[in-house]
């Protein structure tokens, strides 16, 4: 309890105890009000200071219930503080998982898929969406350099068509869904993850928008590797 409610509880519980003793002591004394006889005059003190103790009283009850709801409140707010930072928590896990794993260049068309399979398990790990789209396309030609398209635990699902010149614009082809691409703007190609639901918050977007500018790079260094190897 705070400084000011228990200073408010104090007077307040003294109040009522001053009024208690009042109403013990009033026989002893003689109380005279208007023209009305003692007896009376005694009844219409006392009852006055029952009424005067059961206004504390409820003053005193609302006070209790203001602090209880102030105090549950307050508690709330923990709880979804810790939630919050649980979920940060397990975000940054994820984050953990998917750039501490990547310990080796791409190479081969075998390595790109593999990188491809891991980031899209990532990105489902993050988010709970029934699948995940994963492409790069060449912005020139709008045509794509690869693709992935996974199911959670390869569910079976209805697969959407994802036109590339609608991602290009920033749109959906196949009605709502949420485009996360890659910040790089200086290259021919652009990176780009599709999902069937919306972001939940800015930290789940913020996460996936990292993992697809880290596939976006690892694939530009595939494509320098792979050609100059062949």
């Amino acid at each position: 309890m705070n400084r000011k409610h228990k200073k408010l509880r104090e007077i307040i519980l003294f109040s009522i105890i001053i009024n208690v003793i009042l109403i013990i002591v009033t026989p002893l004394f003689n109380v005279n009000i208007g023209n009305f006889s003692d007896e009376i005059s005694e009844v219409v003190y006392i009852a006055s200071l029952f009424v005067l103790m059961a206004i504390l009283f409820s003053f005193y009850s609302r006070e209790v219930d203001k602090y209880k709801k102030q105090q549950e409140e307050l508690e709330e707010r923990l709880r979804e503080t810790f939630k919050y930072i649980g979920s940060i928590n397990l975000q940054l896990e994820e984050m953990k998982k998917v750039f501490s794993t990547v310990n080796k260049y791409p190479e081969s068309k075998k390595d790109i898929q593999a990188l491809f399979v891991h980031t899209a398990e990532r990105i489902l790990g993050i988010i709970n969406a029934d699948w995940v789209s994963l492409k790069i396309i060449d912005v020139k030609s709008g045509n794509n350099l690869h693709e992935y398209f996974v199911s959670r635990g390869n569910k079976k699902v209805d697969r959407v068509k994802i036109e590339n010149k609608a991602l290009l614009n920033g749109e959906c082809s196949f009605g709502e869904c949420s485009i996360v691409k890659s910040n790089q703007e200086n290259f021919n190609i652009k990176a780009y993850c599709v999902l069937p639901i919306a972001t939940k918050d800015a930290n789940q977007e913020f996460l996936i928008n990292s993992i697809v500018n880290q596939l976006e790079m690892l694939f530009i260094i595939f494509n320098s590797l792979y050609y100059k190897k062949n």
